[in-house]
């Protein structure tokens, strides 16, 4: 049953006015980030952030921001109720938490979180549900954790916890310090007071206390009187005085209230938190007590709640409460009251309708309200209220309650303009309502309106209503009207002069002429030119509310506009909906965000807003008076504010800047973490020394400020860097990208965004970058002696590159000149051959002839061994290997040098120590290992002589030694064997040739080998050289692999040093001639070479075999050779222009040239050349100088292989598949495509009679002229005759198969006449097609008797 006095007490708060004063109040809830409406404690930190300890953790705010903290046990987050308990700050300004679950947290401002610095262990917790009944940080910065059976001491100093035992033995509720060693003992059964020395409790008798027996929930110990309040559960308050020892019952009217916190409030008072009450205000002498903030459940200002868990008052005088259900509310004493008038539900003393759109006063002072639900009166002497054309009315004479205009037109006659029911006229001396219609005045063609949204009264009594269709002058006591057309959506009219009003409409501003109603439209200089408000002043001033536009100020003297938006000044909000002068040089400005206030003289704006405790902050248009009284009173979308033009809101409020949340690359660091350049927080840091590494970072600013956070604005810059400084706003985080070495200050300013001249706080930092280590003074001088380095380094090589460079050319002269030897040589060697062949020579000619080529043979070994040196060095990175077997491969190298070695009566001899062993080698280059090392052990060594090569292998390597009875090489003269041109001092004076490269060669090949090379020497003895290479393949895993070496048709290219010319067999080139000589008598070839002498050595040749065709250049070979058709082509590689390679390849790619054979006739020998060459389809690859025999035979055989292929493409056999996939001889797959391309075409068209030649080459997408060359050089048949071919064949097919007559197999070969077949049929085969058919019915049965 409730009490006599909590029903006393809601009676008071259900009797207060809907028209009384509010407080200026603000509500923190989880709309602003608060994250839950249940908070438990409020506490302000030594930086001045507000800490709020809620149901859901610890809430950090700057008053426009909040940072929500959890708790953390290891990995596991313990934010519940069992650890969300008590809040407090220590004598040293730090924050700590502590729970009942034992565990106590302390805010770590370094790393920005709550540090769990102590918890009770699992053994002191057993058989307790509440492990800590109570928990207190005391002012020796000790953490009481306080149970049944024990108090847990943790020292916040030296981090040691003391276990004593509670002397009471009751669960404490609350502990009060009177000074280092006493305490009072709040328990469930009452209070009690107790010293702690050396770690032991010890209760103090005292029979006024000990009597006492109810649950304390709070005490508070006030030091100047030296008094303890006690705040009890459903008992009151009581108060003991310690210097008069007496306990005294306060008799306060909270006796059925449970008491939260008392706080002082002030020198002599205290306020005090209550479950249910609110909070009430005591004199701490006279214990006088009322309530000071107390809920009104009928209003919206104010407390809306009476349950405050705990109260906190800062030092401007702010006090904060934890009041659920809202979270936070603040109401601040600096503020002025004002009074904010709304509707009631279900009160009819009250205001009708929050939405007020018009608020009039009228001469006796009441004040009259236009709302979205009918007209409300207030009388300012009786307090009543009176309402008119409401839903709620009985007169019913509207269905539309909505009204947007009231004027007095007569004393006690107010008209009200609707939204769509036009206007009504209000009498207030009998509260009587009419319709006011125009033709009550005479005016029967003008138009009801609506949207009324301006009704005044001009200076000389007449009235002025616009709306959406009319603006319409009455004449209210002649009862005239006037109307004038044009002007409609009027939105506001005032008077300029006796002649003049201002009209403005959502189009814009208009000047009227009153008397000829002739008006003009004002310019403005804005986009949007929607009016909301008008207001002259009285230096003739016009101030224009806009649409998006801000504020307006004319000079219509000037006709000049001064515009102010938000962009360029600090108004809130560029709508303007009301203007009101409160004649003090202040101009107030209704918006949707609040009221701005323009200073006149200042030219400066002050806000008003839900930040400063405006709760109705959404203001109307044209909702705005100065009354008589000196106040002003706007009207809003929740209700009207009034308050006195004398209230002041405080301009001198105090803003504190902090830097936090350091980023470097974007992550958050902390001081003293590894690599973070932090040693305090960033907030206490005055100078941040960063790495070169470290220059790309961020830096957070913001300002504590619990009055205008909104208002404050950043602006920095960094000295050192750029001297400018940024644009004010509100952008709080200052990036920094790539900054260089080097000394910086920044400087931050917090701007006040109403007057940016007003600069609220500058902080400073020096920012130091360091230099990176390659920019030290030690990097710096190891820079220059590097430099220096380099330079001498530099010029040495550019002097030795200099003398490369002669060289160079010198070799590259030497090689060239190798290159083009090789030619002439071909022409010596050739025609020496040819007559050591085929003429009959006597003997001492004979030998002069074999003396010439032995010579030639030296001379071509000479220029190979020239070019072996240049591939060295071109292509050292590359090696073709194959795998060979070791035996035979050296005993065909040795026997090349044999005649030679003959010639010089030298023994040569060959041995190795294995039967069989294969090996992997680049043969190209492994030839010139050996043969230059054979080659130079036989020419140093004297007739009579020994040369003995041994091979021999080992586990994992195989060598090659080479032994001689020479001249040997001088020790002295041994290191420099294998260098450029180094040749002996006794080969020099010997009569031996040489150039001194061949060593050099073998040198730069054996390492290309990953092998290895001895060599030992003595003077007149003799020398012994070895090789080694390693077995296997892996150390060639980065060279090219072949299957089987390349063989080109090279003989005695001067690679073996051979005494006679090898005879060469005539069976294989006579034969090739035979079988060319059956398919043309005369055959043409065309041959392609750049040097004059050898092309016309080619054309004198072999003319006498064939039609030869000569051309220089490879681009004269391709504009001749479609024309010419010849039967082959000869063409050598290297020639100016088209080079003869890539002219083998465009005919090969081309199908009216691809079958045209190919001999690609070069100096190029070596086995990558050879390879690329094939590659590009030619048919053969000879290299010179040559053999003509060779020459000759190879032509041979490739006409012959053509002749060959011509008589298979002429005789095809249908459908027969294995054919067509093999291609035997076939010089490339196009033409065997060509030709089965062909075939396909005939015989899918061939019992079409009509199909011929024109039908087949349209079918091949070719000319008849290049068709018929194709097919005549495939096939030697026209394409007519290949198309018959086919015919007869496919005839003689069906004649096999007995089952068709002779006329059915001619229609189905497509011939148009029996005869004919028949004709050509005996002609192909020899006989008639009946006898045909007869010869194989016969054969066939012969086999079945068989």
């Amino acid at each position: 049953m409730i009490s006599m006095k909590k029903l006393f007490f809601f009676f008071i708060l259900m009797y207060s006015s809907f028209f009384t004063a509010a407080q200026t109040y603000k509500y923190i809830g989880v709309e602003n980030g608060l994250s839950n409406r249940r908070v438990y404690a409020i506490r302000k930190g030594p930086k001045g952030y507000m800490w709020f300890l809620t149901h859901d953790g610890i809430d950090r705010y700057n008053g426009k921001e909040f940072k929500q903290y959890k708790l953390m046990d290891g990995e596991e987050e313990v934010n519940s109720m069992k650890n969300l308990n008590w809040l407090y700050t220590d004598a040293k300004g730090r924050l700590w938490e502590i729970g009942q679950m034992g565990r106590v947290y302390r805010y770590d401002s370094k790393h920005d979180r709550f540090r769990l610095l102590y918890k009770l262990p699992e053994s002191e917790m057993k058989d307790l549900a509440i492990p800590v009944s109570y928990g207190f940080v005391d002012g020796n910065n000790r953490v009481w954790l306080c149970n049944q059976k024990n108090i847990y001491l943790y020292d916040g100093d030296s981090a040691e916890c003391t276990v004593i035992r509670n002397a009471i033995g009751e669960s404490i509720t609350d502990i009060e310090q009177i000074d280092a060693s006493h305490y009072f003992l709040g328990s469930e059964t009452g209070i009690h007071y107790a010293e702690l020395k050396n770690n032991i409790l010890e209760l103090s008798p005292c029979r006024k206390l000990d009597s006492l027996k109810l649950q304390v929930n709070e005490l508070y110990f006030h030091k100047a009187s030296r008094k303890v309040f006690i705040g009890t559960f459903q008992r009151g308050v009581f108060v003991y005085d310690l210097n008069l020892h007496k306990m005294i019952y306060l008799d306060s009217g909270l006796t059925d209230f449970n008491i939260n916190r008392i706080y002082p409030f002030g020198d002599k008072e205290i306020l005090i938190a209550t479950d249910g009450a609110g909070v009430y205000k005591m004199d701490v002498e006279t214990y006088e007590s009322e309530p000071y903030i107390v809920a009104d459940f009928n209003r919206y200002n104010a407390m809306n709640g009476n349950t405050v868990n705990d109260i906190y008052i800062d030092d401007e005088q702010r006090i904060w409460m934890a009041n659920y259900p809202i979270g936070i509310t603040v109401r601040d004493n600096r503020y002025s009251d004002y009074n904010w008038i709304k509707h009631s539900i279900g009160n009819a003393q009250s205001l009708i309708n929050d939405q007020v759109n018009a608020i009039v006063e009228d001469q006796d002072g009441d004040l009259w309200f236009a709302t979205n639900n009918g007209i409300s009166l207030h009388n300012h002497r009786t307090g009543q209220w009176h309402t008119f054309l409401s839903a709620n009315s009985r007169d019913r004479l509207t269905q539309n309650h909505t009204f947007l205009s009231l004027c007095e037109v007569r004393p006690g006659i107010i008209w009200a303009g609707g939204y769509s029911s036009g206007v009504y006229q209000i009498d207030k001396r009998n509260l009587s309502v009419s319709y006011f219609t125009p033709s009550r005045f005479g005016e029967r063609d003008i138009r009801p309106d609506k949207y009324i949204r301006a009704i005044t009264k001009d200076s000389q009594g007449a009235i002025w209503a616009g709306g959406y269709y009319n603006l319409r002058w009455v004449d209210y006591a002649h009862r005239k009207l006037r109307n004038y057309p044009g002007l409609n959506a009027v939105t506001a009219i005032i008077e300029k002069n006796d002649r003049q009003m201002w009209i403005g409409t959502v189009t814009g501003l208009y000047l009227l002429e009153k008397e000829t109603g002739e008006y003009s439209q004002v310019k403005l200089p804005v986009e949007s030119s929607y009016i909301y408000a008008l207001y002259q002043t009285a230096d003739s001033l016009l101030y224009i509310g806009t649409n998006n536009s801000g504020l307006l100020i004319y000079d219509w003297r000037k006709d000049s506009f001064t515009p102010y938006r938000k962009d360029n000044s600090a108004l809130i909000s560029n709508n303007i909906y009301t203007i009101v002068d409160d004649g003090q040089q202040n101009i107030y400005l209704g918006t949707e965000k609040g009221l701005s206030c323009f200073n006149t003289a200042e030219k400066t704006f002050h806000n008003w807003t839900k930040e400063q405790g405006l709760n109705a902050v959404h203001f109307n248009a044209a909702s705005g008076i100065l009354r008589r009284n000196g106040k002003l009173i706007f009207g809003s979308t929740d209700g009207a504010v009034e308050f006195d033009r004398d209230m002041k809101l405080p301009r001198n409020y105090r803003s504190k800047m902090v830097f936090s949340e350091l980023r470097v690359f974007y992550q958050t660091v902390y001081p003293d973490d590894k690599g973070s350049p932090l040693h305090a927080d960033i907030d206490d840091t005055e100078t941040l020394q960063l790495k070169y590494s470290q220059n790309i970072f961020s830096l957070n600013v913001s300002s504590i400020n619990y009055d205008y956070p909104s208002l404050i604005l950043y602006s920095w810059k960094l000295e050192g860097f750029y001297d400018g400084w940024s644009r004010p706003g509100q952008e709080n985080i200052i990036h920094f990208t790539n900054l260089n070495p080097g000394e910086y200050t920044l400087r931050v300013r917090a701007i006040s965004a109403e007057d940016p001249r007003v600069i609220l706080e500058e902080r400073r930092m020096q920012i130091i970058i360091e230099k990176p280590v390659w920019l030290s003074a030690w990097a710096l001088l190891a820079y220059a002696v590097f430099l220096t380095a380099i330079t001498v380094i530099a010029f040495r090589i550019i002097v030795l590159r200099k003398q490369r460079k002669i060289s160079d050319e010198k070799i590259r002269f030497f090689i060239n000149t190798a290159h083009d030897i090789r030619t002439p040589l071909t022409l010596i060697k050739a025609p020496l051959e040819e007559i050591a062949e085929s003429e009959t020579l006597s003997e001492n000619g004979t030998n002069n002839i074999h003396t010439s080529l032995r010579n030639v043979n030296a001379l071509l070994r000479l220029t190979t061994n020239l070019i072996n040196f240049e591939r060295a060095d071109s292509f050292s990175n590359e090696l073709y290997v194959s795998e060979y077997e070791l035996g035979s491969y050296l005993s065909d190298t040795v026997n090349a040098f044999r005649p030679y070695a003959g010639v010089k009566r030298i023994n040569l001899t060959f041995e190795c120590n294995f039967r069989y062993l294969t090996i992997w080698l680049d043969k190209d280059k492994m030839d010139s290992i050996l043969k230059n090392i054979i080659s130079n052990a036989l020419k140093y060594t004297p007739e009579n002589g020994n040369v003995h090569v041994y091979a021999s292998e080992t586990e994992d390597s195989w060598s090659v030694e080479v032994k001689d009875t020479g001249i040997g090489i001088p020790a002295a003269e041994q290191k420099k064997l294998f260098r450029i041109h180094f040749r002996g001092s006794n080969a020099v004076n010997s009569k031996v040739t040489g150039s001194g490269i061949g060593l050099l060669l073998v040198w730069k090949l054996v390492h290309m080998h990953k092998g290895k090379i001895n060599f030992s020497s003595t003077e007149g003895k003799g020398s012994c050289i070895r090789v080694t290479f390693p077995k296997g393949e892996k150390h060639y895993r980065k060279a090219l692999r072949r299957s089987q070496p390349v063989v080109a048709k090279e003989v005695n290219t001067g690679q073996a040093a051979s005494g006679n010319a090898i005879p060469l067999s005539g069976n294989i080139y006579e034969e090739a001639r035979q079988q060319t000589s059956q398919t043309d008598k005369l055959q043409k070839i065309l041959v392609v070479e750049d040097n004059d002498e050898l092309r016309e050595y080619l054309r004198r040749t072999l003319s006498a075999e064939y039609h030869i065709q000569v051309c220089r250049d490879g681009n004269t070979a391709l504009d001749i050779v479609k024309e010419y058709q010849p039967n082959l082509i000869i063409t050598d590689i290297m020639m100016p222009g088209l080079r003869g390679d890539e002219l083998c390849r465009i005919l090969k790619n081309d199908i009216e040239t691809s079958h045209i054979p190919v001999i690609l006739l070069t100096a190029l020998n070596t086995d990558k050349h050879i390879i690329e060459g094939l590659q590009t389809g030619a048919d053969e690859y000879i290299v010179k100088p040559f053999n003509i025999g060779i020459l000759r035979a190879t032509i041979a055989n490739l006409l012959a292989n053509r002749a060959l292929l011509r008589k298979k493409y002429a005789h095809p056999e249908l459908n027969d598949d294995e054919t067509e996939a093999e291609c035997i001889n076939c010089s490339t797959d196009l033409d065997w495509k060509f030709i089965a391309t062909v075939r396909k075409g005939i015989e899918e068209n061939i019992d079409n009679q009509d199909f011929n030649v024109d039908a087949l080459c349209a079918l091949m997408n070719m000319s008849r002229t290049s068709f018929y060359n194709k097919l005549k050089a495939l096939t030697d048949q026209s394409p007519g005759d290949y198309i018959r071919l086919i015919r007869l064949k496919k005839s003689a097919q069906l004649l096999k198969e007995q089952k068709y007559t002779i006329a059915e197999v001619a229609e189905m070969a497509g011939f148009n006449e029996a005869k004919y077949f028949r004709e050509v049929f005996k002609k192909h085969f020899g006989m008639s097609p009946t006898q045909y058919a007869r010869q194989n019915v016969h054969e066939v049965n012969k086999k079945t008797e068989s």
